[in-house]
């Protein structure tokens, strides 16, 4: 079972590598692109395709569905975490099906009542399904500490997937933290789920790193978001331990402290919270003469360092 979990980052890294040409094609065959024109905030130059991050949820899916066949155990998780990727990359999908229209569909405020009804229908079905937050072990605020941790999630790498590379980074390294963490606690499920983000961020990567040939879209950036919930859940895993709380919020690292500021920049502006804006750390590194490969390397080495810490704290 655990040389199974290991063979996941692999199997994700093959499916991944092998579905990203088809998800390009089939983006621009079906206008399925990123338009620049269509968003100022953009920065980049001529459509992208946008459905990397479906290759990733397929690749991921077949990685899970593998270790169910082989180990033979766990099945109602492994059908949680499938039930839960669809939700949340399929809510992604709707977004980027719209960006041919935007910006008369899909507004914020549409956007945040379905991540919201989202979050909470997979928040139910990880409780259901025996993926619970246990740092305060009671059942409602286990429920509501899920859909508070997966609509972070989805927003949080959705708010770092303005560059190319930059999400894709952040959560192959959060996910190398996580497989640690795996490996500390004996959790062979964890670290399958944990290594087959490795491998399928990896994969991603090929495509993504600048210059980018692919975008995650926001299927991918949700679909992520969600696993890296998912994952923070599953090691939050020892009652009133605030190691095991704090560790895991750091190991996610780097999307969640900006987007935390960027909340809070936009209430001291009282400007509307889910409408983008250019304040990220990566939008000032930018604007202060960075190249973006050098803004992505600069936030892979702090994201580096949160991993580490939270790994460290852990460790205490």
């Amino acid at each position: 079972m655990r040389l199974y979990a290991y063979v996941s980052g692999a199997v994700a890294f093959i499916a991944t590598v092998a579905l990203m040409p088809i998800a390009r094609r089939w983006g621009v065959r079906w206008g399925i692109c990123d338009f620049p024109q269509d968003d100022p905030l953009k920065v980049h130059k001529g459509s992208i395709p946008l459905l990397g991050g479906i290759a990733m949820f397929l690749s991921i899916a077949l990685s899970l569905v593998l270790f169910l066949f082989f180990a033979r155990v766990g099945i109602l998780g492994i059908v949680g975490i499938l039930l839960g990727g669809a939700i949340a990359a399929s809510l992604g999908l709707l977004g980027d099906l719209g960006w041919k229209n935007r910006p008369k569909q899909y507004r914020p405020r549409v956007k945040f009542a379905l991540q919201v009804s989202a979050s909470v229908a997979i928040a139910i079905i990880l409780w259901f399904t025996g993926f619970r937050f246990e740092f305060i072990p009671i059942g409602i605020i286990g429920i509501l500490m899920g859909i508070f941790y997966i609509f972070g999630g989805m927003n949080a790498i959705n708010m770092q997937d303005g560059i190319d590379g930059l999400a894709g980074g952040l959560v192959l390294i959060s996910s190398l933290g996580f497989a640690v963490l795996a490996q500390l606690a004996g959790d062979a499920l964890g670290l399958t789920i944990a290594l087959a983000l490795v491998g399928a961020a990896l994969g991603f990567l090929l495509f993504n790193f600048p210059p980018a040939s692919s975008f995650m879209g926001d299927s991918g950036s949700h679909f992520l978001g969600f696993i890296l919930a998912l994952l923070a859940i599953i090691f939050t895993s020892r009652s009133y331990d605030i190691r095991w709380f704090v560790g895991p919020i750091l190991i996610i690292g780097l999307p969640v402290f900006d987007a935390a500021w960027a909340v809070m920049r936009r209430l001291i502006r009282r400007k509307p919270l889910f409408e983008g804006d250019r304040g990220h750390l990566y939008d000032r590194m930018t604007h202060r003469g960075l190249t973006v490969k050098q803004t992505v390397l600069i936030c892979y080495l702090i994201q580096a360092v949160f991993v580490a810490g939270g790994v460290t704290l852990v460790l205490l």
